[in-house]
């Protein structure tokens, strides 16, 4: 979900997945279509290795040169 009241598109949202060393597994645009509003969503495509740990990050306000504002991050195992 997004944050409230943010459309992810207009925003440069994005979420990153990152493996148990910190590494970046994968990144995607939480919404790759203009004017989401606050429903943006996206498939992230990986190769995730089975039981292995991992950690989501949703950046907001991001771009190529900076991450941007960390709104929310959750563990998860493949």
């Amino acid at each position: 979900m997004t944050p409230s009241g943010r459309d992810p598109y207009d925003g440069w949202d994005w979420i990153e997945i990152r493996d148990s060393n910190g590494k970046r597994v994968t990144w995607d645009w939480a919404c790759g279509n203009a004017h989401c509003g606050p429903h943006g969503a996206t498939l992230i495509g990986v190769n995730l290795k089975k039981g292995a740990e991992y950690k989501a990050l949703y950046w907001s306000d991001g771009g190529r040169g900076t991450e941007g504002r960390l709104r929310a991050e959750f563990d998860f195992s493949a």
